[in-house]
């Protein structure tokens, strides 16, 4: 099980300092780290600090650590919302681990007319198995954060009823578009060292259809191209957000 450069631990999973893990992670610290008693690994507690987690002992079906996390909860990386046509079944555990990866705040999953409308009663939906995609996604990443999540089967109702009052108060609102206007990058939307929250919407394989686009216009979304390359879902969501953090560091025009 490569990927997990840090141990995630729930909170109601420790008690006075010290967890008991079973299932997966158990498995990887015992076959993959190889680990014994006073064996420490890089650990953290989701939502809150990272640190490290020294083994106190383990048999065949568990292991338990003392934790000592105190470096302070890491930033998320982008201050960023992800609006996502419902992906293929398997591209969309990629897309929530990159996207876990990557720190973002939220990630709205809509329909759209392009979506297979079997996708939307996919196994992949359930809520074990979104969590289980977080959770694989932050160990990768090396973040305590997880998404908040939601899936929206009617496009119209989510922009008209849930978006606003989900949206960071004053976020930049872009949907990604490969057939926008010639030239017109991320900067469209948010000027280099612009520090404020983005909301970026990524439509299905297809593309979003001309009344979709126009739809997210009309609710205050700029079009925007991520470059030339027609790009799949997962890689839409990992190149967007690599271009806003490079935005943001940029000096102001």
């Amino acid at each position: 099980m490569p990927g997990v450069n840090l141990l995630l631990i729930e909170p109601a999973e420790v008690h006075a300092g010290v967890a008991t893990l079973t299932g997966r992670r158990a498995r990887h610290l015992r076959e993959v780290l190889g680990v014994a008693p006073g064996r420490r690994v890089r650990a953290g507690v989701i939502g809150g600090a990272i640190g490290e987690a020294e083994v106190i002992a383990l048999d065949d079906a568990s292991v338990t650590v003392r934790l000592a996390v105190d470096a302070g909860a890491p930033a998320r990386h982008a201050g960023v919302d992800l609006v996502v046509a419902v992906p293929r079944p398997k591209v969309l555990t990629r897309l929530l681990e990159h996207a876990a990866a990557c720190a973002v705040r939220r990630i709205d999953l809509v329909n759209a007319w392009r979506v297979d409308k079997s996708y939307l009663g996919s196994s992949r939906l359930a809520e074990a198995d979104v969590a289980d995609a977080l959770r694989r996604g932050a160990e990768q990443g090396v973040t305590t954060h997880l998404p908040e999540i939601a899936v929206h089967a009617r496009l119209m109702a989510y922009l008209d009823d849930v978006h606003a009052a989900v949206t960071p108060p004053g976020a930049a609102r872009v949907i990604a578009h490969a057939r926008g206007p010639a030239g017109a990058g991320l900067e469209r939307a948010l000027a280099p060292g612009d520090p404020r929250p983005v909301v970026v919407a990524i439509g299905p394989e297809g593309g979003w259809i001309d009344r979709e686009v126009d739809t997210f216009v009309a609710r205050g979304f700029t079009v925007a191209s991520l470059g030339a390359a027609v790009l799949r879902v997962e890689a839409a969501v990992t190149a967007a957000i690599a271009q806003l953090e490079l935005l943001r560091r940029l000096p102001p025009a």
